[in-house]
């Protein structure tokens, strides 16, 4: 079985480094990036299992608009966001666009794992039922 490929998007490099190797080791494919247009670039140029993406970046929330592209592009592909300032406008802008998670950062690598492990077997994208989780 081909492993889960994962698009990590954040703009903080450490966290760049450090996530997706994390998840390289319990055999997933990761492409991260850093930035909204390298991620769309990604989103038309290849196919994906996951999406991980941050919310803020040259502008708070800028996060949705990959968000939204992959879902457009992708909509079978699970969608978890991840960030570090939470909001209660954040979490309604993410049920508006059917995110499939929603995270605080933080967050513990084996209940990432575990979640995006549930995620594909549920294979349920955007639902709109996204939870927040403080891990």
């Amino acid at each position: 079985m081909k492993p889960a490929r994962i698009l990590f998007v954040d703009d903080e490099p450490a966290i760049r480094l450090t996530i997706p190797e994390r998840l390289r080791r319990q055999g997933f494919s990761v492409r991260a990036v850093g930035t909204v247009n390298q991620a769309l670039a990604e989103i038309t140029s290849a196919r994906f299992d996951v999406l991980i993406s941050d919310l803020s970046f040259d502008r708070p929330a800028d996060g949705f608009i990959v968000v939204s592209a992959m879902r457009r592009a992708q909509p079978n592909c699970v969608v978890l966001v991840l960030t570090g300032f939470p909001g209660f406008e954040t979490v309604l802008e993410a049920i508006r666009n059917q995110v499939d998670d929603y995270l605080i950062k933080p967050a513990a690598i084996p209940a990432l794992v575990n979640l995006i492990n549930e995620k594909l077997q549920q294979r349920n994208p955007g639902l709109g039922d996204a939870t927040i989780r403080i891990a």
